[in-house]
């Protein structure tokens, strides 16, 4: 196909149940220009690649780039990116989906009003996937209002209240500044956060308060998982990744946040040996966690374990 402006990336690996509606919801957006997908399908077991492969035979705007192996979210994504030939870049992974059937057309006419922005994104619905109920104009409802313009140090800070599955990104400049090869050699372990990070310091990022695409949350994932191998190993790979990216801006200063990062691996340990039920683990955890918290507190104790879990449970899911 020529002339086509928008490349979307679906990212997808394990999620047969979910795809479809990913699909179609990508499918049913109404532009007047011409848009690719692009299925990053990495090496399901399930019947993921084939339900994708039915949707290439039908649509001639939908490729799929299949895995001989499990490439992982960013060498997955950096795969993708070899086959786009859009002037912009949308991404959804394959749990999320697009409600709102003029989210293209939306964000390619801001990004062609604005030059100077690198990415845009949106307001969001999030979907829990254990109870069924969606929060709608999230950012809306909290009172949330997203910073704009040059804006690393807030990225940096983990106050930029961006979603990838609402961003538009423009293509040349993330292919200027981001070596996806290098990312892919260091094991990074996402790819929306360095990308906000490194083009939020060279073009402004933009946003739209109109609710396009839904989130979905609850199912195991990458940044959801009860494993704790999974978890140290997350964090391990989010400090090799952030220093790396300190790096490429000398003015930033050298990385020394690993309290940060302590903080925050054994925080996400101690709460997955409460889903797990894990008192043993969760009073390890709680004894080298540097946070004060009640999850701490509570871990002391088999007793005021199981009725902080409770609590957990019933009224914060």
């Amino acid at each position: 196909m020529k002339n086509i402006d928008v490349s979307v990336i679906v990212i997808t690996y394990n999620q047969e149940k979910w795809i479809e509606k990913t699909l179609e919801s990508i499918l049913s957006q109404k532009t007047n220009y011409k848009y690719e997908i692009i299925i990053g399908e990495d090496f399901s077991p399930d019947n993921t690649r084939k339900i994708c492969q039915e949707y290439v035979d039908k649509y001639e705007n939908v490729l799929l780039t299949e895995q001989d192996s499990n490439l992982g979210v960013v060498g997955n994504f950096a795969n993708c990116l070899k086959q786009c030939k859009g002037k912009y870049i949308m991404v959804c992974a394959g749990d999320d989906y697009w409600h709102n059937s003029e989210k293209l057309q939306l964000q390619v006419e801001f990004m062609e009003l604005h030059p100077n922005t690198v990415v845009c994104h949106t307001d969001v619905n999030i979907l829990n996937e254990h109870t069924g109920k969606i929060i709608q104009e999230y950012n809306k409802i909290k009172n949330i209002t997203p910073p704009e313009g040059r804006i690393q140090k807030d990225v940096i800070a983990g106050k930029e209240c961006i979603r990838a599955v609402t961003m538009c990104i423009r293509r040349d400049c993330m292919f200027q500044y981001c070596d996806f090869d290098k990312w892919v050699e260091l094991g990074f372990p996402r790819e929306d956060w360095p990308v906000l990070f490194i083009l939020s310091a060279y073009g402004d990022i933009n946003y739209i308060p109109i609710s396009t695409a839904t989130y979905r949350v609850g199912q195991e994932s990458i940044t959801n998982t009860l494993s704790y191998d999974k978890i140290r190993k997350r964090y391990q790979q989010d400090k090799i990744m952030t220093e790396y990216l300190y790096s490429l801006f000398p003015e930033l200063g050298e990385f020394k946040d690993g309290w940060w990062y302590d903080t925050h691996v054994y925080h996400s340990l101690l709460v997955a040996a409460y889903h797990n039920n894990d008192y043993k683990s969760a009073k390890e955890f709680a004894s080298k966690s540097p946070k004060n918290s009640m999850k701490k507190k509570c871990a002391k104790n088999w007793i005021s374990f199981k009725i902080f879990r409770l609590y957990y449970k019933f009224f914060k899911n």
